[in-house]
């Protein structure tokens, strides 16, 4: 489980690079159905952890991050497709 937290926290690092740079891939179909699956993925991995490390706080700090960032998101897709 140990390997999969870091395998998590490096593919939500290259998220955040792709969300920052405004990426096609990131916001397409399939970027974000990945995205989501990658936000509930860490969550499950943070609760099937059982030693209580750096690992598994940095897992859920990173899991509530992308969360936020998917509600930032939408938030921005809302306020730029209201306008004329």
């Amino acid at each position: 489980m140990r390997q999969l937290a870091w395998f998590l926290l490096l593919f939500h690092l290259l998220i955040l690079i792709f969300w920052v740079a405004n990426s096609v891939y990131l916001f397409s179909l399939w970027g974000v159905l990945i995205w989501i699956a990658s936000i509930v993925l860490g969550f499950v991995a943070y609760k099937k952890m059982k030693e209580t490390d750096i690992v598994k706080k940095l897992i859920m700090t990173s899991s509530y991050f992308m969360a936020f960032l998917v509600v930032v998101t939408i938030a921005i897709f809302f306020t730029t497709y209201s306008m004329p």
